[in-house]
């Protein structure tokens, strides 16, 4: 009877720590999507109050301020620490597209400010054809992750 007695102390203890752990999961999740949230909310409230370009000139700035605040976000975005438990799935669904399709919004910034400079009409036209607007983060998977002005802030299809 007495081996019985010393392990039911060290199985309580396991299984609070058990539920501890996991409560401890979710705090870290929901402290890492909280402050995401504020992130991506900020950006796609900067985003909304920018001025639609008018003009070819304004074109520029326009793709410039939007590439610059997704840079912001994204950049932000990285610094957190994720979860532990979620870092992997949240690097694969989320961060590491955001961080290629940054890339690709640098790129196409930069063209579109040499064609603005240059007044590359028909550059201007071919780039606006086809610009870097494919979302690429799992918006499915972050809105089962509890993401939502994330979702907006990655969804670049509109």
């Amino acid at each position: 009877m007495k081996p019985a007695l010393v392990l039911l102390p060290l199985l309580t203890v396991t299984a609070c720590g058990a539920g501890g752990s996991s409560a401890a999961a979710e705090k870290a999740k929901a402290d890492y999507l909280a402050k995401a949230e504020v992130i991506c909310a900020k950006a796609n409230k900067q985003q909304a109050a920018l001025k639609k370009p008018l003009s070819a000139t304004d074109l520029g700035p326009y793709v410039h301020s939007l590439v610059s605040i997704a840079d912001q976000s994204t950049t932000a975005l990285l610094l957190l620490t994720p979860p532990r438990a979620d870092g992997k799935d949240l690097h694969a669904q989320v961060l590491d597209p955001l961080t290629a399709q940054l890339a690709r919004a640098r790129t196409f910034d930069a063209a579109v400010a040499k064609a603005v400079k240059a007044k590359d009409q028909v550059g201007l036209v071919k780039l606006l054809s086809d610009p870097p607007m494919k979302t690429v983060a799992n918006l499915t998977w972050m809105r089962s992750y509890g993401f939502r002005a994330c979702v907006d802030a990655a969804d670049t299809s509109g």
